[in-house]
């Protein structure tokens, strides 16, 4: 028989993910849940590579709006300083949303293999930080469900948007290497 014990500390199920249908169904910003691989690559890398572009496109809006075209006047250099300092701030700030972002993507992808969260902070660790990024790249997850609930369900433009990720990853690389053979190869 078991005994209520007053001094106990009240308990709670703090993991659980709302689940509707089998599937996690828990907001995409959320730490708690699943990512399949495509939605990681979709979240994970092509979210911040859209926040940078949005970043960096209101970075030129407020440009052209300072009058910093008319770089040879005094008031053009002026607005071109203050124009510095915001792009920076606007810059900034999007890396900092894209950052927090990936990382929420990165535990719920660790969740995704039954792993804990706090795995993430792997990805602060130089060199150690790319075999990280490798395996949350090419693990797979757990089949069913695992302690973190329900696997997510990949919406078809995560898949399409995930596999462009994947695509641009790989020529990425391959264009480096590139450049990386090309500058040994030039006498200096």
């Amino acid at each position: 028989m078991e005994q209520n014990n007053p001094y106990q500390a009240p308990g709670a199920d703090v993991a659980a993910v709302p689940v509707a249908g089998g599937y996690d169904e828990s907001s995409v910003f959320s730490t708690r849940g699943r990512f399949s691989r495509l939605s990681y690559m979709a979240w994970g890398i092509g979210f911040p590579m859209l926040v940078m572009f949005v970043a960096g496109v209101l970075a030129g809006i407020l440009a052209a709006a300072s009058g910093a075209g008319a770089a040879g006047s005094q008031s053009g250099m002026a607005a071109m300083g203050a124009l510095g300092i915001v792009w920076i701030l606007v810059i900034g700030i999007g890396a900092l949303a894209a950052i927090v972002a990936v990382w929420i993507f990165a535990i719920r992808r660790l969740h995704d293999f039954n792993a804990s969260g706090w795995w993430v902070l792997l990805l602060l660790v130089p060199l150690v930080n790319f075999f990280t990024a490798l395996v949350l790249i090419l693990k797979g997850g757990s089949e069913g469900a695992n302690r973190f609930g329900p696997p997510r369900l990949t919406r078809t433009w995560e898949k399409v948007v995930g596999i462009i990720a994947v695509v641009l990853l790989v020529l990425d690389v391959v264009v480096n290497i590139g450049v990386v053979l090309t500058m040994m190869t030039v006498p200096h």
